[in-house]
């Protein structure tokens, strides 16, 4: 099987969160709803040729990625090589951004799931504050 880079970077969410005065929980979950609002607006965008966001949401201090990736077809192994690969990506890459540091670090949540393009769920990958090791 062949990995597909993805192509996780902070859309407008992370910018909003960096520039705002000091926040406090409440004020933050204001900004965070406002900013996946806008985002909603460009949706789905491919992030690359085999991932699309479909839907993005804020709710429960969670931010919900829906996901869509092309090319999974449900071959045996395939879809526990995916939830390894896919949390391996999104550790590394979240992880290593100030700005959904800061998200998590508001005591918010971060969640990806991931379906085929016909709608085969293949996984889910939440990440939560305190799972980022410094």
């Amino acid at each position: 099987m062949k990995p597909y880079y993805l192509n996780f970077r902070p859309i407008a969410l992370a910018t909003a969160l960096l520039v705002t005065p000091p926040l406090h929980a409440q004020d933050a979950d204001t900004v965070l709803a406002e900013v996946v609002q806008q985002q909603q607006k460009s949706l789905p965008i491919m992030l690359d040729t085999a991932t699309r966001i479909d839907d993005i949401t804020f709710a429960d201090r969670t931010i919900l990625y829906k996901m869509t990736l092309a090319g999974y077809e449900g071959r045996p192994g395939e879809q526990i090589y995916y939830q390894n690969y896919l949390t391996q990506q999104i550790n590394n890459s979240l992880c290593s951004q100030t700005a959904y540091l800061l998200v998590l670090a508001l005591g918010n949540k971060i969640t990806y799931q991931y379906a085929s393009s016909n709608a085969h769920p293949i996984t889910e990958i939440t990440l939560k504050p305190g799972d980022c090791k410094s």
